[in-house]
């Protein structure tokens, strides 16, 4: 077996064919993407239901018993997770998944098992699922932006065809079934409008108008809304509707009845990784939060940074927690959920012990003092202190430190568009400032920094909307102060990602399957490393003249100088994230299991 060394600050690492060490599953969170109520036919007792989604690994429903708060958790067959569930006349519980490719489960109720899954062919996501008028269960669906049909009483799946002539519609995302006859179906990003689906007729069709969101739809009527304007639209014919002296308007929500409603009259929710039960009309307060009484399974680790006392600190793939991992001590620490908006923590910066954190959805600044209690309730600590949203919403060019001393971060634009930027935060001040658009209609896809420049990288992602190849992406220099001194427009077709790293006064950027030298002096790529057809995820800083590099399963010790390449070690699959500590130490992730190397 070969064996070689390489030097980082005052460690050395043997590298061998396999040298790394599995450190467990630290990164722990409930994310709750949809509730209901039952009442349980094995003891006739009110259970809150919760799907819960596991990034990277399998997701859960659970069964919480509110009265003497005791819990029942039931692994998914296969699947992350569910954003469609539906109690179905307390016999069966139907769960539709996501994100890598869309199941159906049916889990009965009496004998607590699961059916044989459906899978929807060629869909990542199953969306909000409804019982309709006809007592079949309807649902949207990504990225085929179709309506799907499951009849519980046979046990049949249709895919009931795309609801969008669009092609770059992928999205079926609200389904509502409140009027006797039909189902509605909100469709975008690129071209957003409402369909229905006749259930006598077997049809699909149009209603409303382009931009048109659907909002309501009750026995008399279905209520749509575009830019804050409504319209309404008779439930039996589906014809227009005046509301000239705004009575239907005063209607809105009368006839709606909330899905965790107890039989009591209380009501059942979640807020992170608690649930609650309140008084109607009741204001949340935090006494009223009681942990989840089951388990919080393994997620996908997102992100992984250390501090001084080289504790590794990271977030989850979904679900807007943070975590921390004590090698020393082998012990782990999950965090209660940072905000109240949905989505994940991306970037994370120490500077003087206070973790500066950026996340989608919501655009969240937010800043945590480790040293200091725990209070996301009340906005103390961590305390969310600004947004770069409506305009900015996915920070997928994580966090940096720039070389003025404020933290800067790269980001996308909102759903729909193609777009992007970068802000800044004044880490003693909390003030921040941010710059929409630097390279027209591209997201910031990578962003780092050394002790003069930012670097950043653009592609064609949004969110919301298909990849556009019909562009050229950018590597951009940024000076703070001044903006772009720097723009190299790549070829159509190379694209970059994350992967870009400042160090040793060039910057690596991955572009496709390889690694590229920038050297500031010169202004210009000065070589290119290929990767053997690998994708790279991660770049590391090794010593002064090595970086690291994971590509695909293997390690790579790349010489930024010599333009050559060694592999280090295999790996067990492909990694999520990774990191080296201040003492060299290296950790990485694959999906919720984290390494040392």
């Amino acid at each position: 077996m070969s064996l070689s060394l390489f030097a980082s600050g005052n460690s050395v690492f043997a590298a061998k064919d396999k040298n790394w060490k599995y450190l467990g599953q630290p990164c722990r969170n409930f994310n709750i993407l949809a509730t209901t109520v039952i009442t349980d036919p094995v003891d006739g007792r009110e259970k809150f239901v919760l799907s819960n989604f596991a990034a990277g690994e399998t997701g859960n429903i659970i069964f919480i018993d509110p009265q003497n708060n005791t819990g029942e958790s039931f692994a998914l067959p296969v699947g992350a997770g569910a954003w469609g569930l539906v109690n179905w006349h307390n016999e069966k519980i139907i769960v539709g998944t996501c994100t890598e490719q869309a199941y159906l489960h049916v889990f009965d109720l009496k004998t607590r098992t699961f059916a044989k899954p459906v899978v929807s062919a060629g869909e990542t996501y199953f969306w909000q699922m409804v019982i309709a008028s006809d007592d079949k269960v309807y649902g949207g669906t990504y990225p085929g932006c179709t309506l799907t049909q499951f009849d519980p009483k046979t046990n049949t799946f249709r895919n009931l065809g795309k609801v969008s002539e669009n092609p770059k519609n992928l999205y079926s995302r609200t389904v509502l079934a409140g009027t006797p006859g039909y189902v509605f179906i909100t469709y975008g990003f690129e071209e957003p409008g409402v369909a229905y689906y006749d259930i006598k007729n077997d049809t699909l069709g149009k209603l409303g108008n382009p931009g048109d969101t659907i909002k309501e739809a009750n026995a008399a009527f279905v209520c749509l809304e575009n830019k804050g304007a409504l319209s309404f639209y008779s439930a039996k014919d589906l014809s227009l509707m005046e509301d000239t002296d705004g009575a239907l308007k005063q209607q809105l929500g009368s006839s709606q009845r909330n899905p965790n409603l107890l039989s009591d009259g209380r009501i059942a929710g979640v807020k992170g990784q608690e649930y609650y039960v309140l008084e109607k009309q009741r204001a949340l307060r935090a006494e009223d939060l009681k942990r989840i009484p089951v388990d919080a399974t393994p997620t996908e680790i997102f992100y992984l940074t250390s501090d001084k006392k080289g504790t590794i600190w990271g977030a989850c793939g979904f679900g807007m927690t943070i975590f921390n991992y004590d090698p020393k001590r082998k012990k782990y620490w999950n965090s209660a959920t940072l905000s109240n908006t949905g989505g994940e923590v991306y970037g994370m910066v120490f500077h003087e012990g206070k973790l500066f954190t950026t996340a989608y959805s919501g655009g969240e600044h937010s800043v945590y003092d480790p040293s200091q209690p725990w209070n996301a309730f009340d906005n103390i600590n961590p305390k969310m202190f600004a947004s770069v949203k409506p305009r900015l919403i996915r920070p997928v060019g994580r966090t940096v430190m720039g070389p003025d001393g404020g933290i800067w971060t790269g980001w996308s634009a909102a759903y729909g568009v193609y777009g992007g930027g970068l802000s800044r935060v004044q880490p003693e001040t909390l003030k921040m400032e941010y710059w929409y658009d630097p390279v027209p209609n591209q997201q910031v896809a990578g962003l780092t920094a050394d002790d003069k420049y930012l670097y950043f990288t653009t592609n064609g992602g949004a969110s919301g909307l298909s990849y556009n190849n019909d562009i050229n992406c950018h590597f951009a220099v940024w000076k703070p102060g001044a903006g772009i001194i720097k723009d190299i427009i790549l070829q159509k077709g190379e694209t970059p990602g994350f992967g870009v790293l400042a160090h040793s006064n060039v910057v690596a950027l991955v572009v496709n399957k390889e690694i590229r030298i920038y050297d500031p002096g010169k202004e210009d790529f000065v070589r290119t490393i290929s990767l053997e057809g690998k994708g790279c995820s991660w770049l590391i800083p090794l010593d002064k003249k090595h970086i690291g590099a994971f590509a695909g399963k293997t390690f790579y010790k790349v010489d930024i100088f010599a333009g050559t390449k060694t592999i280090l070690c295999d790996l067990p699959d492909t990694v999520s994230a990774a990191m080296i500590d201040q003492k060299g130490r290296i950790y990485f992730s694959v999906k919720s299991r984290l390494y040392a190397l």
